[in-house]
């Protein structure tokens, strides 16, 4: 059993883009911070973080930066997938510029990943690249979005259109920030670890089905460091099979192209967790459909994202098929042959017919899958919609 402890522990953290972000992770390990900033020369620091977390965790933040004699200035942002535009990204480094902020010093962003997307990529523009720290606050920012080195902003006709890969200096995942998470914020993070089990990992899958609690607002301190650890482990095996993710690391799109449809329309109004899981239950529609997987295997999706996690998988009355469809043709992942889709073949293998392990279907196709399945699943509410 994973023993949970103070110490920090370092992530052997490979993705070959230049230069690798070292991973510190732990739980309660902030006072380790300071002599970490400590170890690069820089003129000031600026922490970047909203309201609500400067109120919870500012205090301690701040007194680390007195502490280790860090020159510090805060800049509060407003954070949110409906702020997640060119909007905040420009006020960021408009505010930043008029701050000072020069080509040595240090942005930290602090949040969860719609903060430290923007952050991440203001960090990026400025002066072609600042130094940039990252210390995600939520399960999915610590256990997914750190990992991949994206940077992005919605645009006004899709998801994450507008971004750059930029790698923070290191990422720091104290696992003390996730006690004030939401419940729904957890369950979207478990929701991606259940898609890397899906695409790559049958024991995961297998740990999720015998470990994984409904009850996730009890879950422990440790047990939630164990969790966590989990997640980040099968991602990061996933990253090292194709760091450019390019080839193979389009599996972990899994579920997101109908996902990201919802997500948008919604403009964050279904969290992007949920909006995954109710994507991966569609794609597995259509793989079943399709005749690539069993029926046993598609009723897996369902008994761990509705019946394991609670979640509820129907689309929405608001959203129509038609809407779907029409998001979907905004997907960043599509092109020249029109949307294409990650359908799973087996559990650990994703369809692969051309090379990118991606698969185009007929949009006809695509449109009788989604009727059914909203009709299948529109008494499927079996808990809250988060």
């Amino acid at each position: 059993m994973y023993q949970m402890t103070k110490e920090i522990k370092m992530i052997d953290f490979k993705t070959h883009l230049i230069p690798d972000p070292t991973f510190y992770f732990g739980n309660r390990i902030t006072h380790e911070l300071g002599s970490l900033i400590n170890r690069y020369d820089y003129d000031k620091v600026y922490f970047v973080t909203n309201e609500l977390l400067l109120k919870l965790y500012g205090k301690d933040i701040l007194d680390m930066f007195n502490l280790n004699a860090i020159t510090h200035e805060v800049v509060i942002l407003t954070d949110g997938e409906d702020h997640k535009n060119f909007r905040n990204l420009e006020y960021l480094c408009e505010t930043l510029i008029e701050k000072n902020i020069s080509k040595g010093s240090i942005i930290l962003g602090f949040g969860g990943g719609c903060l430290t997307n923007i952050v991440g990529l203001a960090a990026g523009l400025i002066f072609r690249g600042i130094r940039y720290i990252e210390i995600p606050t939520t399960l999915m920012g610590i256990t997914d979005s750190t990992l991949s080195n994206k940077q992005a902003i919605n645009g006004k006709y899709g998801k994450n259109q507008f971004g750059m890969y930029y790698a923070p200096i290191f990422i720091f995942g104290d696992t003390q920030y996730l006690k004030t998470e939401s419940i729904a914020g957890k369950k979207s993070a478990i929701v991606e670890g259940i898609k890397n089990g899906f695409i790559s990992n049958k024991r995961l899958l297998e740990y999720f089905e015998t470990k994984l609690e409904e009850d996730i607002e009890n879950y422990s301190e440790e047990k939630l460091n164990e969790l966590a650890l989990k997640i980040i482990q099968s991602k990061l095996k996933i990253l090292e099979r194709d760091p450019s993710e390019k080839g193979y690391c389009m599996t972990l799109e899994y579920g997101h192209t109908f996902g990201h449809a919802m997500e948008f329309f919604t403009k964050g109004g279904i969290t992007h967790g949920l909006a995954v899981a109710k994507g991966m239950c569609i794609a597995a529609e259509l793989s079943h459909h399709l005749g690539y997987i069993p029926k046993s295997l598609l009723d897996r999706h369902y008994y761990l994202v509705s019946e394991k996690l609670g979640l509820d998988v129907s689309i929405p009355d608001y959203i129509s098929v038609e809407n779907i469809m029409q998001a979907g043709l905004a997907d960043n992942k599509k092109t020249a042959r029109g949307i294409q889709y990650v359908l799973l073949n087996e559990i650990g293998e994703c369809l692969n017919p051309d090379g990118n392990f991606q698969i185009s279907v007929d949009p006809e196709v695509v449109r009788k899958v989604l009727t059914d399945y909203k009709k299948k699943t529109i008494n499927s509410n079996v808990a809250e919609a988060v």
